[in-house]
């Protein structure tokens, strides 16, 4: 099928323990062509080698997709609740994740990835601790980007309009707002009087909501490709299916599609085939 010449799903994981393969043939199915592909938190590693490996078959992944005909974005970076593997193992977190961020700036300046993620906080309560030593990290990442000018996707717990603001100023101490990107983000979101660039989920009423707004997004299915969780996030076809249901619904579909298929993520990453 095809919906127009870019169709970006803008934040997902692809496994060889899960779908793998079949998920990308799925997404084009429905129309897909491009995505960014995340490293998804396994634990499987040692702490000593957990970011090299974990990066490395990110990279590996995201370059066999490449060869089934998508174009992808890579993303690869610390995840906020590696702490508690890192922790849990007698490790320090901040020592060994800001390990991470440094071998994940080396591998995108090598051109190996293009953005650092998903940094920042867990989604969930924590204790007062980890939650500033998770801040002292994100502040770390957003220097270490700034040096080389590298795209950052942020992690967070669902934020109202004052945990945006927040962040906003954290990241104006550190870096660029236009640089640092929210992912999944909620239809709400968008309405909040901050200048984060917002990557919404795209469940319908989102879709609908996020182009009322009349703001820049970037749709996402944070796909995470577990069997044992098919479909979770969302299914891997959403963005296309999306797509469809914009064809169907708004008049200027084409202007709607160039906006957060091209012009947004082109803005975003720098990648060629956005530039369009």
């Amino acid at each position: 099928m095809v919906l127009y010449r870019t169709v970006f799903d803008n934040f997902v994981h692809i496994r060889r323990a899960g779908y793998f393969l079949d998920a990308a043939r799925e997404f084009v199915k429905y129309g897909g062509t491009s995505m960014n592909i995340a490293n998804f938190p396994d634990y499987i590693y040692t702490p000593d080698s957990h970011y090299e490996k974990l990066y490395s078959e990110t990279v590996n992944v995201s370059r066999a997709v490449w060869k089934t005909g998508i174009n992808t974005v890579t993303t690869i970076g610390p995840y906020p609740l590696d702490y508690f593997y890192f922790q849990s193992a007698g490790k320090d977190p901040l020592e060994y994740m800001k390990k991470g961020i440094d071998l994940a700036a080396c591998l995108i300046i090598n051109g190996e990835a293009d953005a650092m993620g998903e940094v920042g906080y867990p989604h969930f309560p924590v204790d007062e601790k980890i939650y500033n030593d998770s801040g002292e990290i994100l502040k770390y990442a957003l220097d270490v980007c700034h040096d080389r000018n590298i795209p950052l996707i942020l992690h967070t717990e669902d934020m109202d309009k004052n945990g945006y603001l927040r962040i906003e100023e954290l990241i104006k101490k550190h870096y660029k707002i236009e640089r640092v990107m929210k992912h999944h983000a909620n239809a709400r979101d968008i309405s909040f009087n901050d200048s984060i660039l917002k990557s919404v989920v795209a469940s319908r009423n989102n879709v609908k909501s996020a182009i009322e707004s009349k703001k820049n997004f970037l749709l996402e299915t944070d796909y995470t490709d577990q069997k044992e969780k098919p479909g979770k996030v969302i299914p891997v076809f959403s963005v296309p299916k999306r797509a469809e249901m914009i064809k169907n619904s708004y008049i200027d579909y084409m202007e709607i599609f160039h906006k957060i298929f091209e012009e947004v993520p082109f803005r975003f990453y720098g990648k060629d085939f956005f530039n369009k």
